[in-house]
């Protein structure tokens, strides 16, 4: 009795020791189940219709295609990097079964199967970026920096759909974290993973191979470098990133003119003429300003302190960090074009700095206050989205009415708001079907306004998803009733396009009054709260939602009966 008296003290302290052991190993695991969480919540949005363009046009399609042996993509404008995972992963989950044919049977499981890919690795990001956070700065900055990624709006929204902006920030986090092997002193396999990391990037999207930067710095900054160990290791990088290519790209060698003609292809549209709908003309300043909105005010400024502190503390990683950081900055402000997500490979190294900057503060109940102040604001537009992308999208419920109210043959003009299956329907409900059985889409607009309007530019347009605004004429009316098309569909993501930069559409704003003139309204379908106005049209946010004007997903849907046309 007396020596369980005596050895009791000392049971407790270890216990307590024991759990602070393994605390950061409970934190690490809750990060990543609220990040998990988040970016399920809303993953069927749109199903069983992929409403955005690049995730219906550009992965999936051509990852199912793979499915019957054919591992050639025959289309370089993404790197297949991703493509195949999908395939292979599609493989596996439907294995001995006929991919393909469940893709044009049920369309909605194939989608949902590969935004379960991309969830897996996004949330796989979280983790790779505590593993590059504990290794710059030690651990409690790793956990800010895997929380700060965990929240953050941009790459929650991007975690949920079959695109490879969201899973490309994988290999990114795990450049950082090879660049810091690198920078302690890390030999030949440190540059190995790095050169991968860096391929790997690359592989999944080609702009995201700036992480090269980061292992690149680290080698030239690193304490007792010798020029030989450093040309060394650098060559053993590149020797590991254009391996990792070559195996994720085989096909860019032997149909190599249609990987230059499709690289070619992907470099103008980021360098030409600004789309409609984007009166930004600064690039620079468009994602100064969008990374308020993307990851958020709070870590944003936190992640500028960090980087201040690094600059007066460890010039090293100072070094590292503001290289990437502002070099990636300079470049993609200098295209014509510019989206938010396509900063997504400098969210690893911010959250990081924010991590850093709040860890200064050095006292547990400081670093526990700012860790509050720093992802609350974080969590609630994040959240907020989840549950907008929950809800059923206005397209859906415009489709839908359609089905209900508009005769199957009915001719209809649609405006390039939905995929192609979407004007389709069959017996089981499926997508599969001809859009013909349905609606008789308009689908003569080019060689009529050709014909009505030969003075007017738009006219030889191709009437596509981003030039539609500018083929549009007043005369199109007439048009319409001439061939007994008496049904229009129009959606918020396509006139908001003229109504946000009306000098370069102006006939397209004739049009949409003659429009409202010439027809009824009988359907709406708004995405909007009560009593909130539509946002003005942007290129980014009027696609994920971000203004907390949504309470569901989509444009608002307008159906127009136009008067006097046809019985």
């Amino acid at each position: 009795m007396a020596l369980a008296e005596d050895t009791a003290p000392a049971a407790a302290p270890a216990a307590a020791r024991d759990r602070l052991r393994h605390a950061p190993a409970a934190a690490l695991a809750l990060i990543l189940l609220v990040s998990a969480g988040l970016r399920l919540w809303g993953i069927r949005q749109g199903l069983p219709y992929a409403y955005n363009l690049d995730e219906r046009a550009h992965f999936v399609p051509h990852a199912v295609a793979m499915t019957s042996g054919d591992l050639n993509p025959g289309y370089f404008i993404n790197p297949p990097a991703f493509t195949y995972m999908i395939a292979a992963w599609l493989s596996v989950l439907h294995l001995g079964g006929d991919v393909q044919q469940l893709f044009a049977d049920d369309p909605a499981r194939v989608f949902l199967d590969a935004r379960v890919l991309t969830l897996l690795l996004s949330v796989g990001a979280v983790a790779a970026t505590y593993a590059a956070g504990r290794a710059f700065f030690g651990r409690g900055a790793g956990l800010l920096a895997a929380a700060v990624l965990a929240l953050a709006f941009l790459p929650v929204f991007y975690s949920r759909q079959a695109l490879n902006d969201g899973p490309a920030v994988l290999p990114c986090a795990l450049g950082l974290w090879a660049a810091a092997a690198i920078l302690h002193g890390g030999g030949r396999k440190a540059y190995a993973a790095a050169g991968a990391c860096v391929g790997f990037a690359a592989s999944m999207k080609y702009s995201d191979g700036v992480i090269v930067i980061a292992p690149v710095v680290a080698a030239l900054v690193a304490p007792g470098r010798d020029l030989r160990r450093i040309l060394t290791g650098l060559a053993v990088a590149a020797g590991a990133a254009i391996a990792v290519v070559i195996v994720t790209n085989p096909y860019m060698f032997t149909d190599w003119a249609t990987f230059t003609n499709d690289l070619d292809r992907q470099r103008k549209f980021a360098s030409g003429d600004a789309l409609l709908g984007q009166p930004e003309r600064n690039g620079w300043v468009y994602y100064a300003r969008s990374i308020g909105w993307a990851l958020g005010v709070v870590p944003a400024l936190a992640a500028v302190a960090g980087g201040a502190i690094l600059l007066l503390r460890r010039r090293r990683e100072a070094w590292i960090f503001g290289a990437l950081v502002i070099l990636f900055w300079l470049y993609m402000g200098s295209q014509h074009r510019f989206y938010a997500r396509w900063m997504l490979p400098l969210y690893p190294a911010l959250a990081i700095l924010a991590g850093y900057a709040a860890m200064q503060l050095r006292r547990v109940p400081l670093i526990a206050l700012a860790s509050i102040v720093l992802l609350v604001p974080m969590a609630i537009p994040t959240i907020r989205n989840a549950a907008v992308m929950s809800r059923e999208d206005t397209r859906t419920q415009t489709r839908d009415w359609l089905v209900a109210h508009v005769p199957a043959g009915t001719k209809v003009v649609f405006e390039p708001i939905a995929p192609t299956e979407w004007y389709g329907v069959t017996p089981g409900g499926g997508t599969k079907a001809d859009p013909a059985r349905q609606w008789q889409r308009y689908n003569r607009s080019q060689a009529e306004i050709a014909e009505l309007a030969k003075s007017y530019r738009g006219a030889r347009r191709t009437a596509n998803f981003q030039n539609y605004e500018r083929t549009l004429t007043p005369k199109l009316i007439d048009v319409y009733r001439r061939d007994g098309f008496c049904w229009v569909v129009s959606g918020s993501t396509q006139y908001g396009r003229a109504d946000a930069e009306p000098q370069r559409a102006p006939e397209a704003l004739k049009y949409y009054r003659a429009l409202k003139r010439q027809a009824d309204v009988v359907f709406t379908a708004s995405p909007l709260r009560e009593g909130r106005s539509l946002p003005r049209y942007q290129v980014d946010r009027s696609f994920n939602f971000a203004d907390p004007a949504y309470e569901r997903p989509g444009p608002v849907m307008k159906v127009y009966r136009l008067r006097n046309c046809g019985a």
